[in-house]
């Protein structure tokens, strides 16, 4: 009896050489492939493995994946570098949470490309607000210090 592992398995072989013909990737780039992996045929890669590289081969075969991919990490970035500014903990799921809230999506995957960028920049604008903010306050503080 197949495993449900076994299955998930099969569908990713399949799914790995489709993704091989859709980028154009001949023998020698498969088998380049497999020896990244220290083996010699795609059934030897586990469920992880074959999820990995079938990822990495889809993005490169298309570049917008690419890209929505650095974006999405840029803006992880920035918002937790906007909570770390405010001294608030931070995990993955927060921070998707926070980007989803700002979006207005349900689901942090469905942010445009063109909204991740926007976002991006304000969570930068608001680290270097808060920065300029704190500034000014530890300024304002020593002045009125030296006047007592």
């Amino acid at each position: 009896m197949e495993t449900l592992i076994d299955m998930e398995q099969k569908r990713l072989i399949k799914k790995f050489h489709t993704l091989l013909g859709k980028a154009n990737i001949d023998s020698d780039g498969k088998e380049a492939i497999l020896s990244a992996y220290n083996v010699e045929s795609t059934k030897d890669l586990t469920v992880g493995e074959l999820i990995e590289v079938c990822n990495a081969i889809d993005t490169r075969a298309n570049p917008r994946l690419a890209e929505l991919d650095k974006y999405r990490k840029r803006l992880m970035a920035s918002i937790g570098g906007w909570l770390r500014a405010m001294t608030v903990s931070s995990n993955g799921a927060k921070i998707k949470a926070i980007a989803c809230r700002a979006s207005g999506k349900s689901d942090f995957n469905d942010i445009p490309l063109e909204q991740l960028r926007s976002l991006y920049a304000a969570f930068n604008k608001k680290q270097k607000d808060l920065a300029m903010v704190e500034n000014i306050t530890i300024e304002e503080l020593n002045k009125l210090t030296l006047m007592n």
